[in-house]
């Protein structure tokens, strides 16, 4: 089968002083991460890691997240991203359940790292990496010990990869990535996105989840990305203009975020030809603001962690017509890819009609092959091929899907359903509002009682009266929040997508 390794080594014979990926520490070439990739290897392999066994990671976007991917890939082994904004027994949880041989961690996360160990009954090998880690092995010297003229020989694995879910529903669940599945996946959306041999992609997602899907985005042509670290909209914006970058994906409150800054006139953009973004709704008056002042193209993304990457896109000639004359179809996800089969189902599990709302279900190719560790779980995500995604659409009669919300997240108020995303989309519009979650909470009265939170741009102000009076003329009054408060920081995820249990928890726990 195709391999990633194979790809590394393929750029590093044909352009391996070609530059592959930088970060704020290093600059490297496609000869430098075969050659990393293979030392790290072979390395592995000398602490006795064979085909099959898992090797974890805890790390910001770096450099050498790459490099132990490409290795991973290489050996068989599996590797399995794990978040490092997870508290101790977090973490534990998910060591316990992937049992990596070797674990590696960056200096950032150490302490927090050996103490999920404590609680693990787990011993992996900890390799060290960056200054400052406490662990006896360290990145840069098993490169130097492992380094080697003989090339390693490869032994790639049907399984890559676990990634394991957020946890929104319960325990996050390990999906295992098939090798060939995930490359194919990797090189479909690089077409669909356009992409060639001569882009520089912006990389800002955290790759310790699906968005590695992004980061490994330059292996298919041989490209250069970008790793951004931590985020901050004025860095980024110098990224772009140093860098000159041409692509990138982003979450929506990344996008926004580069909006709202009053930055984007200060740095020269012009190198941006498209701009992805994805993993939840962005308010269709942000994308018309984000034409506005970012210039480029707007693409955007539909996926889940069970498919591997993307599985619909709104193209940029169809942001150009949603902003011209078709303004409903900013509210679209866009249409399915050519190899994606979508349903619209009621609780039945009958398909509806055009435009009536109901659970997508999505089949394809690249739908994960399991759950780790968790076969009960998968039959109750994946029937008959197709994956129950959880989240509310309707699909009209052009083939445009518009997702209401996660189904977990639909309010019954008084006897209505109600979907946030409508009611988030209305409040965006308000000048003054930077970012807006909405949710259910228990209400004897009415059952569930829409409440908003919602947190206000730089030199504006903004009350609770001044929210609910915007939406007066613009939603029906059942869907108008009862209740709205301002906070200056919206919980968000390692991804940054605003999380809305965690809203809901803190009036739980406050209550």
């Amino acid at each position: 089968m195709n391999t990633f390794g194979q790809l590394v080594q393929r750029h590093a014979r044909v352009r391996g002083s070609a530059p592959a990926y930088v970060d704020h520490r290093r600059r490297t070439t496609w000869q430098d991460i075969h050659l990393n990739s293979d030392a790290l290897g072979r390395y592995m392999r000398e602490l006795g890691v064979s085909s099959g066994d898992r090797v974890g990671i805890v790390s910001p976007d770096c450099v050498e997240v790459a490099e132990v991917f490409y290795a991973c890939a290489k050996i068989g082994a599996l590797r399995v991203g794990l978040n490092g904004r997870l508290a101790a027994r977090e973490l534990a949880q998910l060591v316990d359940d992937s049992a990596p041989a070797v674990l590696f961690v960056h200096a950032r996360y150490g302490a927090m790292v050996e103490a999920a160990l404590l609680e693990s009954a787990q011993k992996p090998v900890v390799i060290g990496m960056h200054d400052g880690h406490p662990f006896l092995l360290d990145y840069t010297e098993c490169l130097t010990q492992a380094a080697g003229s003989d090339p390693l020989p490869h032994t790639p694995n049907d399984h890559l990869m676990i990634c394991y879910t957020t946890g929104s529903t319960g325990l996050p669940k390990g999906a295992v990535y098939q090798h060939e599945a995930m490359l194919r996946s990797t090189q479909a959306i690089a077409l669909a996105e356009g992409a060639n041999h001569d882009d520089v992609w912006l990389h800002a997602m955290p790759a310790s989840g699906v968005p590695i899907m992004h980061l490994l985005r330059n292996v298919v042509h041989g490209s250069k990305t970008v790793i951004v670290g931590d985020w901050d909209p004025a860095a980024a914006l110098a990224l772009i203009q140093q860098e000159k970058t041409t692509i990138t994906v982003l979450v929506p409150t990344m996008l926004a975020s580069l909006v709202t800054s009053g930055r984007a006139s200060d740095f020269d953009l012009s190198s941006m030809r498209q701009w992805g973004y994805g993993a939840s709704p962005l308010p269709p008056s942000m994308v018309r603001e984000a034409a506005r002042v970012l210039g480029g193209k707007l693409l955007q993304m539909y996926g889940t962690t069970e498919l591997m990457g993307m599985s619909m896109m709104l193209f940029p000639s169809e942001h150009e017509l949603a902003i011209r004359e078709r303004p409903g179809l900013l509210s679209s996800a866009g249409r399915p890819l050519p190899y994606v089969d979508v349903r619209i189902v009621d609780d039945e599990m009958r398909d509806v009609p055009a435009g009536e709302v109901g659970e997508l279900l999505i089949r394809t190719e690249f739908v994960t092959s399991g759950y780790w560790n968790a076969p009960e779980k998968y039959a109750e995500a994946v029937k008959d091929g197709w994956l129950c995604t959880g989240d509310i659409a309707r699909q009209d009669e052009d083939g445009y899907l518009y997702l209401s919300d996660r189904a977990k997240f639909r309010i019954k108020t008084g006897g209505y359903n109600v979907f946030p995303t409508e009611i988030e989309n209305v409040i965006a519009e308000h000048e003054a509002v930077r970012e807006v979650c909405v949710v259910g909470l228990p209400d004897e009265k009415w059952g569930d009682r829409i409440h908003a939170v919602v947190s206000v741009r730089a030199g504006f102000s903004l009350t609770p009266d001044d929210v609910r009076a915007f939406c007066r003329d613009k939603i029906a009054s059942f869907k108008i929040p009862k209740t709205v408060e301002i906070w200056d920081e919206i919980p968000k995820g390692p991804t940054g997508k605003i999380q809305k249990r965690s809203v809901i928890d803190s009036y739980l726990q406050a209550s």
